[in-house]
């Protein structure tokens, strides 16, 4: 099941969530291969075929006024020429274009496993390689908790017609985008939590 929200940051999918708060740590769960292990999966492939569909439309769909396109350059000029490359470059760049915009909010729409655990030192995350098709590859990371600014409750992910939320830090000079898909109630509990260990938190 995928992240898909509103623009007021709302989960569609409560139920992958299990928040726990206490005086001393915080631990947060998202389990999104519960009800579907393979669901990003199917996903992507869909994405893929997408991809696939545009390419072929830029490559055999007729240029303005009915001129020919990009096949019958590919299909009528020397692979050393120019009538041969300068197409090739448009649609290589096109597909990377494509990649680089696609591929965060895939990632993000549709997570692996992640968990969340922090306490009054230490903030953990660790998640599922995002390609482990059999979601037993995670991936571990800490940060002392005196690292972490500006943690935040923002989108993580955009595409036209809506967003994904979640959490946003900065640690070790990058952005960190993590719990994508949670909702602005979980995500006040954590941040009071975590603001009361000590960390930088922008409300």
């Amino acid at each position: 099941m995928g992240m898909w929200l509103d623009g007021s940051g709302e989960r569609l999918n409560q139920e992958e969530f299990e928040v726990e708060v206490t005086n001393q740590s915080v631990s947060v769960r998202l389990t999104t291969s519960r009800k579907s292990p393979h669901g990003r999966f199917y996903w992507a492939a869909f994405f893929v075929a997408l991809w696939i569909a545009g390419l072929c439309l830029l490559v055999f769909a007729n240029g303005k006024h009915g001129e020919p396109g990009m096949w019958h350059d590919f299909a009528t000029n020397p692979l050393n020429s120019s009538g041969f490359i300068a197409p090739l470059l448009i649609l290589l760049c096109c597909s990377a274009l494509l990649v680089l915009i696609s591929w965060r909010y895939v990632v993000m729409a549709y997570p692996s496993n992640e968990t969340f655990y922090c306490d009054r030192s230490t903030l953990t995350i660790s998640k599922v390689r995002w390609l482990d098709i059999h979601n037993k590859d995670w991936r571990t990371r800490s940060y002392p908790l005196r690292q972490i600014t500006g943690l935040k409750y923002r989108s993580v992910a955009t595409a036209k017609g809506g967003a994904v939320y979640g959490l946003r830090f900065e640690v070790e000079g990058r952005s960190e985008r993590v719990l994508p898909g949670l909702g602005t109630h979980d995500a006040g509990k954590i941040l009071k939590a975590v603001k009361s260990f000590g960390a930088n938190v922008n409300e």
